[in-house]
């Protein structure tokens, strides 16, 4: 199910590493703005409750793919481009960490949101017929549209390219 996923990751990470001293942190925007949209794909492909088809799901799979190989394989090297050689194996090190407790806390939020959702009684003006997982899932994906704008408007503050640094 998740194969366009993979697929478009694979089809723009190649394209993303190498345009990244270019137009690294316009990739990293454009990257988080595709993500989004493919939220907001998946979120009208499932709010009403209804059973999605495959290629429905696919080809929003297949966006959010497109955007995560944009973004992923030069976040790195873009977030580090203004730290000097000296103090890049430190910064190296907190951006790891960040990374780690950024995914971990995004996991516990989502997860949280969803699980609550789910459990809750849905409210009046939700059709019977969604099931309580699809709400819950609907609820999820524009809470993370909503993060990936966000993220986009925070990437801003980057360096628009990546350097090679020195020390």
């Amino acid at each position: 199910m998740i194969l366009p996923y993979a697929l478009g990751s694979i089809i723009t990470s190649g394209l993303g590493v190498a345009l990244a001293t270019k137009a690294g942190r316009t990739l990293l925007i454009t990257g988080s703005l595709t993500i989004a949209a493919s939220q907001l794909a998946l979120w009208s492909i499932i709010k009403d409750g209804n059973q999605p088809g495959y290629w429905p799901l696919a080809l929003a799979l297949l966006a959010g793919g497109l955007g995560l190989g944009l973004a992923a394989p030069i976040l790195v090297n873009v977030v580090l481009a203004g730290v000097p050689g000296r103090n890049a194996g430190a910064a190296s090190g907190v951006l790891s960490t960040v990374n780690q407790i950024g995914g971990a806390a995004g996991i516990a939020v989502l997860g949280t949101i969803f699980f609550t959702t789910a459990t809750a009684t849905p409210p009046a003006a939700t059709p019977p017929a969604l099931p309580a997982y699809s709400h819950a899932l609907s609820i999820v994906l524009i809470a993370s549209t909503a993060l990936y704008l966000i993220t986009a408007l925070v990437m801003l503050a980057l360096p628009k390219t990546t350097t090679t640094n020195t020390p």
